[in-house]
């Protein structure tokens, strides 16, 4: 095991701030159980399952007990949500409680009655032909493009409140890099695509040439209209292994240990109402049970179940095989998710134990002040 990770885990202060993460977890929702793509990086493409809508009236009491705990909630993470046949009475649901409705999506089957609803969406988008074969679909490419840029040119023509992020991925792991490394090495594609895009949606305006490469290699949004509450930007993505599935039979021989905080953090509420806590964990593998319309979630999330799969990380040897094959393959045993949520906390500890250079799976904030 790691053990720069294992110091850090162990580390009082970060226990104590991992421990506060359960006051207040990510809750995702997927509408569906199925997609409309079969992507080559997408592990859900081996899946087959029946097809299955989450019942309206579950996803409203889920999205009811979210605002009254304050947990933010958001929708897709894998399937795509807008093939569910109620999703527009579901985005209103979500807009007539005061929120706004957030998911990852295709963009493919956003139906015409929510264009002019605030929405804040993740767009996986293939910015040409190239990155549109790893989708494996029999849509033509031209009818796909046309579909996402009418798309976002109607939210800016309308200042449409809500954040459109339009995802454009480094493809490398293709090309024979197959590692957990989240360094971006086809920056001028990626600004290529993205001044492609820029002119598609017809948006003129001079770019700083070396602003933009470097935003990409560091893995900063590219904004590309502002105004109002109506913002589109790019963000420079990659294609990893953090889904290994997708890429490798799972191994036959595997060592029971590891640490990974997704338990502390994240409930991933599948639309059958299995419950999964893993962000490397699309298709729900492992789920720690299940909840329907009675179901109190505050309850489950800090109850038995949960308790005994934290317990298990806590003490480096996860519950479920599943969990400690992933971790073995993504990130060397142990996936601190501390260094995305509380990244000054992280470098803090690590500069008290004489660490202060970037690590492969940890980038020190810049300056580092008071550290």
């Amino acid at each position: 095991m790691d053990n720069i990770k294992k110091i850090l885990v162990q580390d009082e202060r970060y226990r104590e701030r991992i421990e506060t993460c359960l006051k207040s977890p990510s809750v995702f929702i997927a509408p569906t159980n199925y997609c409309n793509f079969s992507c080559l990086y997408c592990s859900t493409k081996n899946t087959q399952k029946s097809k299955i809508n989450i019942d309206l009236d579950f996803a409203k009491t889920i999205v009811d007990q979210c605002i009254e705990n304050n947990w933010d909630f958001s929708f897709g993470q894998t399937y795509e949500p807008f093939l569910h046949p109620k999703i527009s009475r579901l985005i209103r649901y979500v807009h007539e409680n005061g929120k706004v409705f957030s998911s990852a999506t295709n963009a493919m089957k956003i139906p015409a009655d929510v264009f002019d609803l605030p929405m804040n969406l993740i767009i996986s988008y293939s910015a040409d032909e190239s990155d549109y074969r790893f989708r494996q679909s029999s849509l033509a490419y031209d009818l796909y493009q046309n579909k996402i840029v009418q798309f976002v040119r109607h939210r800016i023509a309308n200042t449409i409140p809500g954040l459109i992020t339009l995802q454009i991925a480094d493809y490398s792991i293709f090309k024979g890099v197959f590692a957990y490394d989240k360094r971006i090495y086809e920056v001028g594609q990626i600004y290529q695509k993205s001044q492609k895009l820029l002119r598609q949606l017809g948006l003129a305006g001079s770019v700083d040439d070396s602003e933009w490469r470097n935003n990409i290699s560091q893995r900063r949004a590219l904004v590309l209209f502002e105004s109002q509450c109506t913002k589109i930007q790019v963000e420079p993505t990659k294609i990893m292994p953090n889904t290994y599935e997708a890429f490798a039979s799972m191994p036959l021989s595997y060592e029971n240990r590891g640490y990974c905080d997704s338990c502390f953090t994240t409930m991933s509420i599948q639309a059958d109402g299995e419950v999964a806590f893993c962000c490397c964990d699309p298709t729900a593998q492992v789920v720690a049970g299940a909840i329907d319309l009675k179901s109190n979630l505050r309850d489950f999330w800090l109850g038995r179940e949960m308790s005994e799969i934290r317990n298990s990380f806590r003490m480096f040897a996860p519950k479920h095989s599943f969990c400690a094959q992933c971790l073995s393959n993504v990130s060397e045993n142990i996936k601190p998710l501390l260094t995305v949520k509380d990244p000054a906390l992280v470098a803090a500890i690590l500069a008290s134990h004489g660490i202060v250079d970037d690590l492969p799976w940890c980038s020190f904030p810049k300056p580092l002040v008071g550290i």
